[in-house]
């Protein structure tokens, strides 16, 4: 072992890897050969090929077991010799490639390639790591395993498992069913979680609930196709923290090439992303970083995480304010947490939409530090006056690559001007973090914004219209009725467009436009038939809002429960629809789905009970359906209600619908829903079966 360290103490000849990934001087040679001594020490007698190569990729170690596997190809005088000295050149700049990422700080690295020995190909599985996790350039460890014969590539993972506890990075098996099959002893002390805890587990117990299920589903596509997937994510430990990790899964093949399995390499990067380049700032706060990261919980709310941000910048020496703001536009920005240092936390206020402009704008041009102006009109006045800050540093908040907000810091120190220069590598962290911990949800408030901005602007334009379908009475062959409903300019779903609005708080106010819009058409209409209107329980039990569209009509008036939501409140609701008048009918839409239930009904009594299309469709044919329809009926009858079939689309079904007793319906075999100059025309006409 002492000739083995003094090569490693050694400065080997010139090496092929990018200079970029030299080794660095600055380890002593001491640390270098304790490096390779604790390395070899485990792994000399351990049953998996085990080797270490310098900060230049030369081979200064091999366990018996890689030289007895390994030796034919690496010959007697392999010590100091590089991979492209022994392997074939394919091979020797895979392996290259991934030793840079190694000396580069990239975390551990899983990869495969093939090779020939005795003329026969093997496929050798890879992983390599840095022999010291707080020196990457201090020299590559690493393991091969030969999947040439699948029984042995099993036996020989299995074995891996037990070597690679060792590892500084969190390792991880799965298998086909996505189920994990073992972890290492990093990934326990990294997660919080015992390995008798995780076997059997599916992986998704790690997920912090701030990537979209997209990220995912990309990711599992590309393991699952015979990739490897790269990249960085959030996950959360079992006591609920957040920490940051750098990942390669692979997929693992049996000799035939068929993927039988994952692994993933973790390293965990929570602390590097807090801290690295921050030479110029304390240890004390270069902890606040990591401190700030693992104090987030994802049961808190995006304003209490930016609070908790803001709050733990602000504690910096030379800090005399923090604010974070999402821009709901480009126009528009609203902090979302902000701490003045000594004083009580500000109220959250939008920005001024020339400020937020300029912000925005400014932003998508990555980091800046600008001199604090006492000035009228400046972002920050309400923050930091009479603090005499002397400059600004802004960070971007960046979701993947979509801006989603600024983080923004002043100085406080007045007799040292470079002193914001110093901060602003932390606060580009913290920005980072920021971007990664609640990126997510800043991405959901800006598309909320938008939304309602697309309602608003539906709205304000009356880019809707109203059209009628009638209300067959299919026994007399008469309208008794038309459903109004709405068409938006678009072309949108007006289902899909009328959830939106609900989902961005402009639900009664879209409804109550389009109503508006509706009863004003419908004068039109023959006075002799009902109208039969949509209104959300929200609209309804609101009250005020409905009985003031619907005052002064003069016509028999039903109102249609739409099913989307669950009323709670039925006493609440049955006053609500007796303040609209008693000539105000309820229908109950979509029976038989939904929230429709029998319960619901019998708590209502409507006036009519719609059978969804669901039911119709095919009602031919199907017994079970026609017994359903039967029944209802005869339920129907027993509460005083009707039943009105909805979606009838064939003379058929209007022939099974009249045996069943059922006499009101609508559907394009009774009319398509128009524009009311269509409807009116055609309502002086007698309605056949099989109108169109």
């Amino acid at each position: 072992m002492g000739a083995l360290a003094d090569t490693i103490g050694r400065r080997l000849p010139s090496t092929r890897l990018p200079p970029e990934a030299a080794g660095d001087e600055s380890m002593s040679s001491a640390a270098k050969r304790q490096a390779i001594e604790t390395f070899s020490g485990l792994m000399d007698s351990a049953p998996v090929a085990a080797f270490a190569k310098d900060a230049d990729g030369r081979y200064v170690y091999a366990n018996p077991y890689f030289l007895s596997t390994m030796g034919a190809h690496m010959g007697p005088d392999w010590r100091g010799k590089t991979d492209s000295e022994m392997w074939p050149p394919a091979a020797a700049a895979i392996v290259r490639a991934h030793d840079w990422e190694v000396l580069s700080g990239g975390g551990a690295q899983v990869f495969s390639y093939q090779m020939r020995s005795k003329d026969k190909p093997h496929t050798v599985l890879l992983i390599e790591f840095a022999l010291s996790s707080r020196e990457p350039r201090s020299g590559i460890g690493g393991f091969a395993i030969d999947l040439t014969a699948s029984a042995q590539a099993r036996s020989k993972v299995d074995r891996l498992a037990v070597a690679v506890d060792h590892a500084v990075d969190s390792i991880m098996m799965v298998d086909l069913d996505g189920c994990i099959r073992d972890v290492n002893v990093a990934f326990e002390r990294v997660t919080g979680y015992r390995r008798d805890e995780v076997i059997g587990q599916n992986p998704r117990l790690l997920k912090s609930g701030l990537h979209p299920a997209t990220f995912y589903e990309d990711m599992w596509a590309k393991i699952t196709a015979g990739g490897q997937w790269v990249g960085e994510m959030v996950d959360r430990r079992k006591d609920g923290t957040f920490f940051i990790v750098e990942t390669v899964m692979s997929p693992v093949r049996d000799a035939a090439g068929t993927v039988e399995g994952f692994v993933s390499v973790q390293t965990d990067v929570t602390e590097r992303r807090a801290l690295a380049a921050q030479s110029a700032i304390s240890g004390a706060e270069r902890t606040l970083v990591l401190d700030g990261v693992s104090g987030l919980s994802t049961n808190s709310s995006l304003e209490a995480n930016a609070q908790a941000i803001c709050r733990t910048v602000a504690s910096l020496s030379g800090v005399a304010a923090a604010q974070m703001v999402v821009f709901e536009s480009s126009s528009q920005a609203m902090p979302i947490g902000q701490v003045v240092t000594g004083r009580e936390d500000p109220p959250l206020r939008y920005l001024s939409f020339q400020i937020s402009r300029r912000l925005h704008a400014q932003s998508a041009s990555g980091v800046w530090i600008e001199p604090w102006e006492d000035r009228q009109g400046r972002a920050y006045n309400q923050l930091v006056e009479n603090t005499g800050p002397c400059a600004l540093a802004c960070a971007p908040v960046l979701y993947g690559k979509q801006l989603v907000g600024l983080l923004t810091v002043q100085s406080i120190d007045v007799t040292n001007k470079g002193a914001v220069n110093e901060l602003l590598p932390v606060i580009v962290e913290f920005a980072a973090v920021a971007g990664g911990v609640l990126g997510a949800q800043m991405a959901q408030r800006i598309d909320a914004r938008s939304g309602r901005e697309h309602i608003s602007e539906i709205v304000k334009r009356h880019a809707y219209s109203p059209v009628f379908q009638p209300i067959v009475d299919f026994v007399l062959h008469k309208v008794v009725g038309y459903e109004a409903l709405t068409r938006f300019a678009d072309g949108s779903n007006p289902e899909t467009l009328f959830a939106e609005a609900n989902e961005v708080h402009l639900g009664i106010e879209l409804e109550s436009a389009t109503l508006h819009a509706a009863l004003a058409a419908a004068k039109a209409l023959p006075s002799n038939v009902w109208l039969n209107i949509n209104a959300s329980p929200e609209l309804i039990l609101d009250g005020g809002q409905l009985r003031f569209l619907i005052s002064g009509i003069r016509r028999p008036l039903v109102v249609e429960v739409t099913e989307h939501t669950a009323i709670v409140d039925y006493p609440g609701f049955r006053t609500a629809m007796a303040a609209l008048g008693p000539g105000t009918r309820l229908a109950v839409d979509d029976a038989g789905s939904g929230f429709a239930g029998l319960r619901h009904i019998l708590e209502l009594r409507p006036a009519f009970l719609k059978l969804d299309r669901w039911l119709v469709a095919g009602l031919e044919s199907d017994e079970a359906r026609q017994a359903m329809i039967f029944g209802l009926g005869h339920f129907a009858r027993k509460t005083g209600c009707l039943l009105i079939a909805e979606g009838i689309e064939t003379e058929r079904e209007i022939q099974v619908l009249r045996s069943l007793d059922v006499h009101l319906g609508q559907g394009y075999a009774l009319g398509k829903p128009e524009a009311v100059e269509a409807a009116t025309a055609r309502a002086s006409a007698p309605v056949a079966a099989g109108h169109r």
